[in-house]
């Protein structure tokens, strides 16, 4: 047990077993040198050199000095940590603290008779009790700790076998559990496998059944569609049958009166070659008599030389599976006055008019024709077109009107969105205001047509729609939303009718489209296309055949009874109001900073 026993005087003399003379505080602070002491201050409790010692009994001449042989010869060669410079020479028994100099005039002021001069302390120390229960308590503790790694050292075995064992039971039952997880996942696996037959069975089983019913349902329609095409083919053979057979006919009978005409000019030509005035006469009265038998029936001839139009439909315009199974049929045969797609428009002379704001048209006659200036706030009326310079007059109206529409012979309307009204003026025959009348529609009103009695006006405040009204202002209908419930229109600046008022017609200057609705609101058809910039006035011929201006695209669109595209006027400005004469088959449109077109269709 020897080595249980510590020697902390190492410590205490700087980690240095070799007998050791003290040097000089002084020097050793100030110089950084190792001079040995000659002497120590009992007041300053300081070694001192010669030197040093010389000067200090100078200077302090009070102070008891203590030679070389009876200095202290125990003395703490250990540094103060806060103070590094000065030695440890004291310990306070009330802090248990040791303390320099320093320390000791900072820390132990209060402490001055517990604190001793370390040579005071230690002489007999280590043959005294303290050393010796220190002795005792540090071979007590080495024994603790010997103990202490006795245990840990069991402890170290115990942990490896412990570990060995854990992970062997560990090990083992993963095992077993993986075993039993396997056998349930085989299981499943199995379950599902015979799940996925049944299905994959019944889903074969069900596909046959489909595609048996599918196929039923095919061959009913496609007989239902060759039934309907028969039936169209065999109306269509009938009448072209009837169609050729009294074109045939007018043909004959025109032949023969061709050729009774030419015998007729044939003798004239012969009895004025040869001078026989006599015999001329004669040919000329029975010529004469013979063309006014022949008049009444080359007229019957040129009024029986008219064929059937007609045009098929076909009704499932949304062609989805629902539609098509729940339809019974799907074609629509009509006949037309005349074809909507084989007239061609020649320029006529324009009208000399120069507007330079938003005009729309009306004709109220084939030569009586207003326009609306909106800037102007006035209507401009042009009594008389069959004059080559026709003069024009302007009545003020209540404020800007964008749309104006015939109401009868001698009456129009026009909407004032400002008031919220429609402005009904009626003329004279010499197209003087004899009265005008305001009907209250409602704000936001812009496009006005009307038909059977009913305005149809469109309005441009949110939410956009189209209303028809009696002509007291009450509204009879609303269209507003689709079948789906999405919103119609964004900016339905104007509407027209259909000749036979079963179609009402609206352009959409926000969407750029011509949205055709039934007198239930339903959609039967939207036209869109690239060359349709924010369309304006639109309006509908005898034919069905519908015309709207494309403002921005610089051009007029005629389209069909269906909006489906027949051709595109180019060569127009700015385009907006356009109006059709039913009489003259003509059609004028408004331009921006020019002149009114007039265009005349004739058949090709």
């Amino acid at each position: 047990m020897a080595q249980s026993r510590i020697d902390f005087s190492a410590s205490f003399t700087q980690d240095s077993d070799e007998v050791q003379e003290m040097f000089c505080e002084q020097c050793d602070k100030h110089e950084k040198k190792y001079v040995p002491a000659e002497g120590f201050c009992e007041e300053c409790f300081k070694f001192l050199c010669g030197t040093c010692l010389k000067y200090h009994k100078i200077y302090m001449k009070s102070h008891t000095i203590k030679d070389k042989d009876n200095m202290p010869q125990d003395f703490c060669l250990e540094k103060c940590s806060v103070h590094q410079d000065e030695l440890l020479k004291f310990y306070c028994q009330a802090c248990e603290k040791f303390a320099c100099t320093e320390c000791k005039t900072q820390d132990h002021w209060n402490c001055s008779i517990m604190v001793d001069h370390l040579p005071a302390l230690v002489p007999g120390i280590e043959n005294s009790q303290e050393i010796k229960e220190l002795n005792e308590n540090l071979d007590e503790l080495m024994k603790d700790l010997d103990n202490t790694e006795k245990h840990v050292n069991i402890n170290m075995k115990y942990v490896a076998s412990q570990e060995t064992k854990i992970l062997d039971t560990v090990m083992k039952k993963k095992k077993e559990i993986l075993s039993v997880f396997e056998k349930h996942q085989k299981d499943v696996i199995q379950n599902f496998e015979k799940k996925v037959e049944e299905t994959l069975q019944r889903l074969e089983e069900e596909k046959r059944e489909k595609i048996d019913k599918l196929q039923e349902h095919q061959n009913k329609l496609e007989k239902l569609l060759n039934d309907e095409e028969n039936e169209i083919q065999k109306k269509i053979e009938i009448i072209k049958k009837n169609d050729k057979k009294v074109l045939q006919t007018i043909i004959e009978e025109t032949s023969k009166m061709k050729t009774n005409l030419n015998s007729i000019s044939t003798e004239l030509a012969y009895h004025q070659g040869t001078n026989q005035r006599c015999q001329l006469f004669v040919a000329m009265k029975k010529g004469q008599k013979i063309i006014d038998q022949l008049k009444p029936d080359a007229d019957k001839q040129c009024k029986n030389n008219s064929i059937h139009y007609y045009k098929v439909e076909c009704k499932a315009l949304e062609q989805n599976i629902t539609n098509l199974q729940d339809c019974d049929k799907f074609f629509t045969y009509q006949e037309i006055h005349e074809p909507e797609v084989q007239s061609t428009a020649s320029l006529d002379t324009d009208i000399k008019f120069t507007c330079y704001s938003f005009s729309s048209l009306c004709l109220l006659s084939e030569n009586c024709l207003l326009v609306t200036n909106y800037n102007a706030s006035k209507l401009i009326i042009f009594k008389d077109l069959s004059v080559s310079t026709s003069s024009y007059e302007r009545i003020d109206l209540p404020s800007n009107s964008p749309a104006v529409a015939k109401v009868d012979n001698n009456k129009v309307a026009v909407t004032c969105p400002r008031f919220g009204i429609v402005r009904l003026i009626t003329f004279s025959k010499c197209m003087t205001v004899t009265n005008t009348e305001d009907i209250k529609v409602g704000g936001g009103c812009c496009g006005v047509a009307y038909s059977n009695n009913k305005f149809v006006v469109s309005y441009t405040t949110f939410p956009a729609t189209v209303k028809i009204l009696d002509m007291s202002g009450k509204v009879l209908k609303t269209f507003d939303k689709d079948q789906h419930g999405k919103h119609l229109f964004n900016d339905p600046c104007f509407v027209t009718v259909s000749a036979d008022n079963t179609v009402i017609y609206v352009s959409d200057t926000e969407n750029n489209c011509v949205i055709g609705l039934n007198l239930d609101g339903k959609v039967k058809a939207i036209y869109k296309d690239d060359q349709l910039k924010r369309p304006h006035q639109l309006t509908a011929d005898k034919s069905g055949a519908v015309f709207v201006c494309g403002h921005l695209s610089h051009n007029i669109h005629q389209l069909s009874s269906d909006l489906t595209k027949v051709k595109i006027l180019v060569g127009v400005t700015s385009p907006a109001g356009v109006a059709y004469c039913k009489t003259k088959n003509r059609l004028f449109a408004s331009q921006y900073a020019d002149n009114i077109k007039v265009y005349d269709f004739s058949m090709k």
